[in-house]
């Protein structure tokens, strides 16, 4: 299956497992649901990944009434966001895809998404720094956004050059929590509470 961790498609080996057994409350006292846990490492990586498969039984054990489904538990997957405009939506799920794999391509790739942002709100300026500055004085965003935008303009940069400060794991989680910060606030805000409002209109 593919590793979260390095994004490939890899060999896992079992390293722990335990079962366990509910009554299941939508179902006749004699179902059970049978819950097993696995620790699994990846061949590639060498990281761990803990997953999650259930199935529910009738109660002599010999038929499968539902399931099994797995789940991951670890590493937890980000939701990607919903409601972008499509070139800025390829951007950053090109960001998300590479996460785990490359802190200075995800970076990099986050700063695409910021070019994409300027680009879609057609922002006025010579250079990146200059069109986030004219989102902010043109009221599009405000300027605790404008300035969560550089910070990230300024990483992408870092990405983009060989460096002996590279960028970090621990920098891209607060980069996707500050180019999700300003999505929400153009995009993701604003959908919902239209579909709020059609709610309430009706």
């Amino acid at each position: 299956m593919q590793c979260d961790h390095c994004g490939n498609r890899a060999t896992f080996i079992i390293r722990a497992e335990y079962t366990d057994f509910v009554d299941v409350a939508d179902y006749p006292y004699t179902e059970k649901a049978f819950i097993t846990w696995y620790i699994m490492q990846c061949q590639t990586c060498s990281r761990p990944t803990f997953t999650e498969s259930s199935k529910i039984v009738n109660g002599d054990l010999t038929k499968i009434i539902a399931g099994p489904s797995a789940t991951i538990l670890y590493p937890i997957e980000r939701t990607p966001l919903t409601d972008l405009p499509e070139i800025i939506e390829q951007k950053y799920t090109e960001a998300l895809k590479v996460r785990n794999i490359s802190p200075s391509s995800c970076a990099v790739l986050v700063r695409k998404t910021l070019e994409a942002i300027c680009r879609h709100e057609n922002a006025q300026g010579r250079v990146l720094a200059d069109k986030l500055k004219n989102l902010a004085n043109s009221g599009r965003i405000p300027q605790t956004l404008a300035d969560v935008a550089l910070h990230l303009k300024q990483l992408g940069n870092l990405g983009a050059h060989f460096n002996e400060d590279e960028v970090t794991q621990d920098d891209v989680t607060i980069i996707l929590d500050f180019v999700e910060l300003l999505l929400e606030y153009l995009y993701v805000a604003p959908a919902k509470i239209e579909a709020v409002q059609k709610r309430l209109s009706k």
